[in-house]
Formats: C-alpha cells, structure tokens, sequence
C-alpha cells in the first residue's frame, strides 16, 4: 500500500527471485536476490506511456530510466550528472541527465496510485532497468 498525505491507495505489487548461477555455483546455500516488482506508466506530452516493468527499490533516493523510455516522455530535465555504484574507478561511472518525471504505479486489476513526481537519473542508454526509487 503506497501512503500519499492521508489517502491510502492499495495496488498489488510483485516480488521476483533473481539468480546470479556464478554466486550459485560458488555458494550453492545462496538464495538470490529478492526483488519488489510492478508496473508503471509514466506522462508523454500527450498522454500516458505503455505500462512498463519496474523494480521498486525503496532504498534508493533517485529513479533511473533507460533511454528509450524516458526519451519520449514529458521530462523536465535540469541537467548532467552521473552515477557509479561501490566501485570507484573511471570506468565505472555512468554519465547521465538529472531531471524529473511523472508516473503512476499500476497492477492488473486497474488500480492505480496517484500521478507521483519522480526525480531520476536519466540513462544515455538502454543498459539499465527500469529502477523507482523513494524518498
């Protein structure tokens, strides 16, 4: 259930095992990654994009989006920045545009939460999922 002020919207979310078969082979016990799933739309200048896969990570304080999804969309960008995860060397920084977006979470049943502004990290490629992060 996402909380917006005091209306409580219910949409169904999904959670997804993934595996990495080289972690497996070397630690067989280990279970692999647990992830929150759902759907999401997100505003074009005229309309709504098509429902989109998406991993929810609730520890994440900025979005990320490939570029063939965020490239159409109604994005206010506000400029260049990149990202990189634990390892800090050169090659493994991302160049990416900052801005944001609006979307919305959907599921199955039709249930929807409320247009939500997301700040997001947009990618110059297609290498990255679809990530919703929360503040």
């Amino acid at each position: 259930m996402l909380s917006q002020g005091r209306l409580s919207i219910r949409v169904k979310l999904d959670f997804i095992h993934q595996y990495d078969s080289e972690l497996l082979r070397r630690f067989p016990d280990y279970d692999g990654l647990l992830r929150l799933v759902c759907f999401a739309k997100f505003k074009t200048k005229n309309g709504w994009s098509g429902a989109r896969d998406a991993i929810i990570d609730t520890g994440a304080h900025t979005s990320i989006l490939p570029l063939s999804v965020w490239e159409p969309l109604d994005a206010q960008i506000l400029g260049d920045y990149f990202v990189r995860g634990l390892v800090p060397k050169k090659e493994c920084v991302l160049e990416v545009k900052v801005g944001w977006l609006t979307g919305i979470i959907i599921d199955e049943q039709g249930n929807t939460t409320p247009e939500t502004k997301f700040r997001c990290y947009l990618a110059p490629s297609d290498e990255v999922p679809i990530v919703l992060g929360f503040t």
